[in-house]
Parts: C-alpha cells; structure tokens; sequence
C-alpha cells in the first residue's frame, strides 16, 4: 500500500493513502437486538465516514494492510521520514485510544436515555465515533507493528508541497503521483492540506 508524506504550512504531516478497492463483503443479517444494534452502528459509520477528519480516516485505513511503501519529499532523510511516520502513528494510537474510551462511556450513559421517544443521538453518535475510534486505533498499531515498510523519496513531493498556494501550476505533477501511486482526488486533498 503506498503513503505520501506531505507536511501542512504548520509542518505537522499530512499523510496519503492510495485508493482501497474492498470488495463488499456479504454481512450475515444481524440476529437479535445486539446484532441489530451493532449493525446501526456500522452503518452509522459508514455515513459519517466522509465527515471524520482526515488523520482517522487514514489510521483506519491501516487495519489490514501487509506492507507499506512511504514515499517522502526528498529534502528528508530516509532515518528522518520514519521517525516522523513512526510518532505520527504513536500519536494517532495515542489519541484514538484515549477518545474511544471517552465516547464508550458517553455511549454507555446514554443507553439509559435511548428509550426516550425521538432520537437516539445520545447514545448512537457516542457509540459511532467510538466505533470510528476504535478502528483507527487498531490501525495505527497495526502498522506500528508492521516489518514490511519500506520508506523511498520522491522528488515530485517536492514540487507540490512547495506550490501548495497554487496547485495549477503543478498539475502535471499531480496527475502523474495519482496515476504512479493509485492515489484518488489528490487535488481535493491538496486543497484542504493548503488550508492548514
């Protein structure tokens, strides 16, 4: 699976993850009230999936992956880049861990609020981004385990990230990293790194 390390203006990294093709796997029908339960719970994930912020979105990307390439401007050191991967996944760990707790008690006190009438937001936005949590935690230690990582520079992160402000004039170079590296919207992605 392969990485592109690009660093926001704040020069916090700013991970990106090629495309997954998953094939949707057939989830048996779930039985009883907690099949039930966990399966609208996953489907409430699977809803909010485009709002979560990136980092988490990209840690539970992670989950099953048996190798990574890491490809890194070439203005850092090989030694360089792994270090700074390795701490933003330690960090990502850390983070996730934490929240998931916090939002599985949250979700835990509201269970005694779900059989008011209306909504269930107290205890299903809880439980998702507990779910969401979970996941990306199981990520980040998934590939701080990982011995197939692999860390290349590439010189056209170079030329990107030193034209974040105007990514017309580095279209070429867009293009030519999603086709290389099966990376999708790019762009889009540049936009909101650009932001930061």
């Amino acid at each position: 699976m392969n990485v592109i390390l690009f660093e926001t203006s704040s020069c916090d990294l700013y991970p990106i993850l090629q495309h997954v093709v998953r094939e949707d796997r057939e989830i048996p029908a779930p039985r009883g009230f907690w099949g039930g339960l966990k399966e609208q719970i996953r489907t409430g994930y699977q809803k909010i999936k485009e709002r979560i912020h990136h980092e988490e979105a990209f840690c539970a990307s992670l989950r099953h992956t048996t190798h990574l390439r890491v490809f890194y401007p070439t203005s850092n050191t090989s030694e360089e880049a792994e270090k700074r991967f390795r701490q933003f996944l330690r960090l990502g760990y850390s983070k996730h861990s934490r929240w998931f707790w916090v939002d599985a008690v949250l979700a835990f006190f509201g269970i005694f609020l779900m059989f008011l009438p209306g909504p269930n937001i107290f205890f299903f936005y809880p439980a998702i981004r507990s779910f969401g949590h979970y996941q990306a935690r199981s990520g980040a230690r998934h590939a701080l385990g990982l011995s197939d990582i692999t860390f290349n520079p590439e010189p056209l992160v170079d030329e990107i990230q030193d034209h974040l402000h105007d990514l017309e004039s580095v279209d070429a170079a867009i293009q030519q990293l999603e086709t290389r590296y099966q990376v999708d919207n790019l762009r889009l992605l540049l936009l909101k790194l650009g932001e930061k």
